[in-house]
């Protein structure tokens, strides 16, 4: 966090969550409308809204992440909003919105996992999504 607000770690892009970067505890004074608020990290990388809270997942080629993905497993996540791009997972949850990105062409979904593949690996294990009221 700086001055000017977050900003991205470069050793770090697309790496998720910060594995054990625990949250601060969040009470009535952070929540005025139950329903109708997200609340973000500082660092843009976990978001508690009423589906729970969910972290950012990393996107490097680590086996922590898409490492061992194929790119059928990549455009399977995309399209159909399943987690690891595999049937019988949970689906992908807010905010990461797959719906709109389900849109492109394969060929720029394939563009974007060969640039996912081509960043240096990062290892980092994210949290699970904890389910409201956790």
């Amino acid at each position: 966090m700086t001055p000017a607000g977050p900003e991205p770690d470069p050793q770090r892009l697309l790496s998720g969550h910060p594995a054990g970067d625990p949250l601060p505890p969040i009470t009535d004074k952070h929540i005025t409308a139950p329903g109708q608020w997200v609340l973000f990290s500082p660092d843009l990388t976990a978001a508690v809204d009423p589906w729970g809270t969910t972290f950012a997942s990393n996107l490097t080629p680590d086996d922590t992440g898409i490492g061992p993905w194929t790119e059928a497993q990549f455009l399977k996540a995309i399209r159909e909003g399943k987690s690891k791009g595999m049937d019988g997972t949970r689906p992908l949850l807010p905010p990461m919105p797959w719906m709109n990105i389900a849109k492109m062409t394969d060929e720029d979904l394939k563009a974007i996992f060969a640039y996912l593949k081509s960043l240096p690996p990062v290892k980092n294990v994210v949290p699970n999504p904890i389910a409201a009221g956790m």
